[in-house]
């Protein structure tokens, strides 16, 4: 640990610093007739990091609120622990940013790996206790996040002990992003049935609302790229194009969809379904004007799909 310190730089202030990170970890050397008092070096430890993020040294300060941590963890404190190792992440990640704009990729690769390792100790002592696991879903996207394309697997370990719209949101992103379009799919019909088993889809927000309305509209894009055999569709899959595939009267907009939005869709499906791609150029500037940059992206790949047929 004191040599990364030093490593890192060898001004003045920086062997300071080096002192006194030497002095707080003598402390905790056991002597003759002599506990070690962890209890006063995790604060020390604490009040060094905090000293070393204040002057936007932020490697000394995730090495700080590392040894912190595992005073925390020989105390048997694992909330104080978690925090520490929280901390000790998010400063490795702010280092690793710092040292990518100024071009030293090799130190801000260094600075990700100890990031990884801290979101992975908390992430492992969050998921021995009870009743951490919205923290530990938190961490996990957290860290997914600061990953971003490369953060699959943790948003999925995020998805998975506690599932909650915006990481479930930014999981079927990744896919899409991945041309996994069968993985975004499984995502958003779960984000669905998610939704619809807590009662989600009966509230009047317009949060929610816009949520499910853009999960619809991504969800039959998907689809329709995908171009699923009916023994491959689930039952909720099955349903959305059944939705869309019949023109009625009256007929069901779910989600507060408007009556142009829900006629878009059902013209695009049938377009589809026909295999006419004249109509789907023809859809795709008044589809344009209520699709995100995701979806246009998604209509895009689907108009290419049915013009190389």
């Amino acid at each position: 640990m004191a040599n990364q310190i030093h490593s890192i730089g060898n001004s003045d202030y920086h062997n300071d610093l080096l002192t006194k990170y030497h002095v707080i970890s003598a402390k905790l050397k056991k002597r003759f007739l002599r506990k070690p008092n962890v209890t006063e070096a995790s604060e020390q430890f604490d009040n060094l990091a905090i000293e070393c993020d204040q002057k936007e040294l932020c490697q000394y300060a995730g090495l700080c609120w590392l040894a912190a941590a595992r005073c925390q963890g020989t105390l048997g404190n694992v909330l104080a622990e978690i925090n520490f190792l929280t901390k000790a992440g998010r400063s490795f990640i702010i280092a690793k940013n710092k040292n990518n704009q100024i071009g030293c990729s090799y130190s801000g690769e260094e600075n990700l790996q100890a990031a990884i390792n801290c979101f992975g100790h908390a992430l492992t002592r969050c998921q021995s206790q009870e009743g951490f696991s919205m923290m530990s879903a938190s961490l996990a996207m957290e860290l997914a996040s600061a990953l971003d394309i490369n953060g699959i697997s943790n948003l999925r370990k995020s998805v998975e002990i506690h599932p909650t719209l915006r990481a479930i949101n930014t999981l079927s992103s990744y896919y899409i992003k991945q041309d996994d379009y069968a993985g975004a799919l499984h995502v958003l019909t779960e984000l669905v049935e998610f939704l619809t088993a807590n009662n989600v889809s009966v509230r009047t927000s317009g949060s929610y609302m816009s949520i499910l309305q853009r999960c619809e509209m991504t969800r039959v894009l998907l689809l329709l790229i995908l171009q699923p055999t009916p023994q491959r569709l689930s039952h909720s899959q099955a349903q959305v194009l059944e939705k869309y595939a019949w023109i009625e009267e009256n007929s069901n907009i779910g989600f507060r969809m408007d009556e142009n939005e829900m006629l878009l869709l059902q013209s695009l499906v049938l377009a589809c379904q026909s295999r006419d791609y004249q109509a789907l150029l023809e859809l795709e500037g008044e589809l344009w004007s209520i699709m995100n940059i995701e979806q246009k992206g998604l209509l895009n790949k689907l108009l290419q799909t049915f013009n190389k047929d």
